[in-house]
């Protein structure tokens, strides 16, 4: 057996089983070194993708996010705004316009059968950029503007303890920040701590404060795949507010939350399939495509929900890898950074565990 993602001379006749994720290269890499073995894809990327997926979909359900923080909280947004600068709204208008002829030109060289390196050349921007915007056919939404963030907010773990211990003495906060390095006012400080005496009669969080505008996409789509222990009550009345409050939803929901069941549980094939029939069956896009692009490795993803092994719980270590190799601003060849993780003791420990699955 062999765990992880180890170089392609590591793999020998011997090995009758491979973990590992759903990048091609791995693929062909465990294919080519151990024809024999069996291929196992880890349920940590699985779900990784399923929230990529979920992500896509939330993207465009910004009006139902929005309406489910407001009947989780009680808050209510004020119906008028102060009205922009018509020259400020000119600008805006106008930097859409220019996001969305980008957006309509990558996807007309894309589907001329351009790679999207070469798109990227092309049109003049990253090729994160052209992937983020092939993610999605349809040009993106005007963008709004973001809640600046409070000079209050370095605090925040600080007040959260200290109101939590029974001072709820504005002033008294304010002097104890301030001598902390805070440089606002007592009023900012009254005001960002309002929230906080609504829930006088529980204990509060730093999400208590920051809870005051939609989460994002994708931290919705984080907070679904996410076991229902490991979410915070405010998370919880929030995912409440929004399945009640849509249909699509809530249907999302269910087949995340079975997904998850399935995995963890590890239900077999026989449920991968039932569950890929209920996709289907919904008709949301995003999460038939995930699906779909299941097919081309479809045994060893069956073998993710049914057998034991995985490399899931290696994937810290691996990131620790990559960022010892970013730390060098891309100037470390792999030689170097083999060398500098096997010296550190708990890589030394790491790989000496590897060896041991391996044999």
């Amino acid at each position: 057996m062999v765990v992880g993602h180890l170089p392609l001379q590591w793999l020998k006749p011997e090995i009758d089983l491979v973990s590992r994720d759903r990048g091609k290269i791995f693929r062909e890499a465990a294919t080519e070194g151990a024809p024999q073995a069996k291929q196992v894809v880890d349920r940590f990327h699985l779900q990784k993708n399923f929230a990529e997926a979920l992500e896509k979909f939330f993207r465009k359900q910004e009006r139902a996010l929005k309406k489910a923080i407001q009947s989780s909280t009680g808050k209510r947004h004020a119906a008028e705004r102060t009205a922009v600068p018509e020259k400020v709204a000119q600008e805006r208008h106008a930097r859409h316009r220019q996001r969305v002829r980008m957006h309509k030109r990558i996807w007309k060289l894309y589907r001329q059968g351009y790679h999207k390196e070469q798109i990227a050349q092309l049109v003049g921007v990253s090729s994160r950029r052209v992937y983020r915007a092939l993610e999605q056919e349809t040009p993106p939404p005007p963008r709004r503007r973001a809640r600046s963030s409070s000079i209050v907010d370095p605090y925040l773990s600080y007040l959260t303890a200290r109101w939590n211990q029974g001072c709820h003495n504005v002033a008294q906060l304010y002097e104890e920040i301030v001598a902390q390095g805070y440089t606002g006012t007592q009023r900012t400080l009254q005001m960002r701590l309002r929230p906080f005496r609504q829930k006088v009669a529980r204990p509060v969080s730093k999400q208590t404060v920051i809870w005051d505008k939609p989460p994002s996409s994708r931290g919705v789509a984080l907070m679904i795949v996410r076991p229902e222990q490991s979410r915070t009550r405010e998370q919880t009345a929030y995912l409440d507010q929004l399945i009640q409050s849509n249909g699509t939803i809530a249907v999302v929901f269910e087949l995340a939350q079975d997904f998850g069941r399935l995995l963890r549980k590890r239900e077999g094939q026989v449920r991968l399939e039932q569950w890929k029939a209920t996709v289907r069956a919904s008709g949301i896009a995003e999460l038939i495509a995930f699906v779909d692009g299941l097919t081309d490795d479809a045994e060893a993803v069956a073998n993710g929900c049914s057998l034991t092994w995985s490399n899931g719980m290696v994937e810290g270590f691996i990131n620790k890898v990559k960022w010892i190799k970013r730390s060098s601003y891309g100037q470390a060849g792999f030689p170097l950074l083999q060398r500098r993780v096997l010296l550190h003791p708990a890589s030394r420990e790491t790989h000496r565990s590897e060896k041991t699955l391996a044999a």
